[in-house]
């Protein structure tokens, strides 16, 4: 009796189990921080790089936190939804990064050098335009000054 029992209760919990397993494993993978954003190819001078978009707020609030490295050509857009005051700031950042608030007309109006901030307050950092793009880079060299156009952008926005 009592195997056939288990067999009955193994056979009901197998259905929930196949149809929930999935979804828990789809949320521990949102809540992780592994990144499932959108990413585009966006070209500055001749280099191509591959660029994650932040188009809500928890994920523009995430940036890239927590990231261990990120090579030459990788980096996340902020992306909002008018133009205004948009700072950023380093905490629980693990690289130090270039920062480009970029206007609505695409035109790089501002760039910083920033360091992670492990400490409390972290400061907050922007630039006296108004802004609608935040372009977060590593901090190499990039093909990229306050003036520049970046018309790329503009095949997206």
């Amino acid at each position: 009796m009592p195997l056939s029992y288990t067999y009955s209760l193994k056979t009901a919990i197998q259905p929930l189990v196949k149809a929930v397993l999935p979804m828990l494993l789809l949320l521990l993978l949102l809540s992780s921080g592994v990144v499932l954003a959108q990413t585009i190819e966006l070209k500055l001078g001749q280099t191509s790089y591959e660029i994650e978009i932040a188009t809500t707020s928890a994920q523009r609030r995430r940036g890239l936190m927590h990231r261990q490295h990120l090579s030459p050509q990788q980096g996340m857009l902020l992306v909002y939804s008018q133009a205004g005051d948009h700072r950023i700031w380093m905490k629980n950042m693990l690289i130090p990064l270039r920062v480009y608030w970029i206007d609505e007309n695409f035109t790089v109006v501002g760039m910083q050098r920033l360091q992670p901030c492990s400490g409390s307050p972290c400061p907050v950092y922007s630039v006296e335009s108004d802004t609608r793009y935040v372009l977060e880079l590593g901090d190499y060299e990039h093909p990229l000054a306050p003036g520049d156009t970046i018309e790329a952008l503009s095949e997206y926005y």
